[in-house]
């Protein structure tokens, strides 16, 4: 699974340090960029593509505020406020709020909501109604690492079948590895995680 990449905006080192300190817990994220100049976030934001934008609404520039809609519809950016002011997250119609009093486990669980909706939305919704169940079979054997072969031996058909199958995933899935392939398996609750080796 690709790590999920972060910046952080705010005008203070020590949250910011602090902040990406307690992030260093998360797995799968990488906190790619700290932004100390309010005049620099839009440009970094569009620069770095992060998945996430942790940010003080304060440091986020008239123009930049004016724009922001599009620009995180588009690229599916999630939206987190940075403060001590209450209502923000619907003003501004955030993914999340970070208050500065909120302790580490309130930020990291918080994070990791986030984090998991974003992986979730990373595969179309509609590809789980377009596999079949014969293939939601082969790919749940897939995803537990069987061969091709093992595959056919333990479902009494064809390896051919079992590689027409195969190709037939990828191509409405859209996701070319197995890694890829097993993750979608977990998410769609065809295996779990406790099945995979």
């Amino acid at each position: 699974m690709a790590r999920s990449t972060i910046l952080i905006a705010d005008n203070s080192c020590m949250i910011r340090k602090g902040l990406r300190s307690i992030l260093q817990n998360l797995e799968n994220s990488e906190v790619i960029q700290l932004i100390d100049n309010k005049d620099d976030v839009c440009g970094i934001v569009h620069k770095r593509k992060p998945d996430i934008l942790i940010i003080n609404p304060d440091m986020l520039p008239g123009d930049c505020l004016d724009a922001k809609r599009e620009f995180f519809n588009e690229n599916k950016l999630s939206l987190i406020l940075l403060s001590n002011k209450k209502n923000l997250k619907n003003d501004l119609k955030a993914d999340g709020y970070i208050n500065y009093m909120d302790g580490q486990n309130t930020i990291l669980d918080m994070m990791q909501e986030i984090l998991n909706k974003h992986n979730k939305s990373s595969f179309p919704d509609k590809n789980s109604e377009t596999i079949s169940s014969r293939e939601k079979n082969i790919l749940k054997h897939i995803a537990l690492g069987l061969t091709n072969k093992e595959i056919a031996d333990q479902l009494f058909i064809s390896i051919h079948t079992v590689v027409t199958h195969r190709k037939n995933i990828t191509q409405k899935l859209g996701i070319k590895s197995v890694s890829g392939l097993t993750v979608y398996a977990i998410l769609h609750n065809l295996i779990s995680m406790d099945e995979v080796k």
